[in-house]
C-alpha cells in the first residue's frame, strides 16, 4: 500500500492500493500491439488492376462492406493499405468517420499466405489468392 499525506485534498486522502496502479499500469502496456515475431512487414508483389481488385474484394470483407475505396498509398512501395469511410449520406454535412488502416504482411507460419492486419484491433484477415514479397 503507498500511503498518502492526509489533508492534501479530499481526492488525495487515504491510500491507493499499489496493486491497482500496477494492473492499471499492466492493462495499458498489453494495449499497445506488436508485430508477432514470425510476421514480416510485406507489400503488394505487383499493382495490376486485378491485384487491386483482389485486395479491395479482400479488404472489403475485413471491413464488412460491399464496396470500398482505398486510401492514397502507394501500393506498390507500402506496408499498409487504407480504407476509406463512407461517404456522408445525404443528409450530412461531414462525417467524424475515420480509415481503416491495415498492415500488410508475410506470415512466418505460412509464408504463401499475406494477410492484412487492421492496426487498430489487431485482427489478422488472409489475403489467400493476393501474391506478397517482404518490404525492403
Amino acid at each position: 500500500m503507498v500511503t498518502l499525506v492526509p489533508g492534501t485534498g479530499p481526492a488525495m486522502a487515504g491510500t491507493l492500493p499499489l496493486n491497482g496502479l500496477l494492473a492499471s499500469l499492466f492493462v495499458g502496456l498489453a494495449a499497445c500491439q506488436t508485430l508477432p515475431m514470425d510476421d514480416t512487414p510485406a507489400r503488394l508483389a505487383d499493382t495490376r488492376p486485378e491485384t487491386i481488385t483482389t485486395l479491395k474484394a479482400g479488404l472489403a470483407k475485413a471491413v464488412g462492406r460491399a464496396r470500398i475505396t482505398l486510401g492514397p498509398e502507394d501500393l506498390a512501395t507500402s506496408t499498409s493499405v487504407s480504407v476509406l469511410p463512407p461517404p456522408p449520406g445525404p443528409h450530412e454535412t461531414r462525417s467524424l468517420a475515420r480509415p481503416d488502416t491495415f498492415d500488410l504482411v508475410i506470415s512466418g507460419t505460412d509464408p504463401e499466405t499475406c494477410l492484412a492486419i487492421h492496426r487498430e484491433t489487431g485482427s489478422r484477415h488472409p489475403l489467400p489468392t493476393l501474391s506478397c514479397r517482404p518490404a525492403g
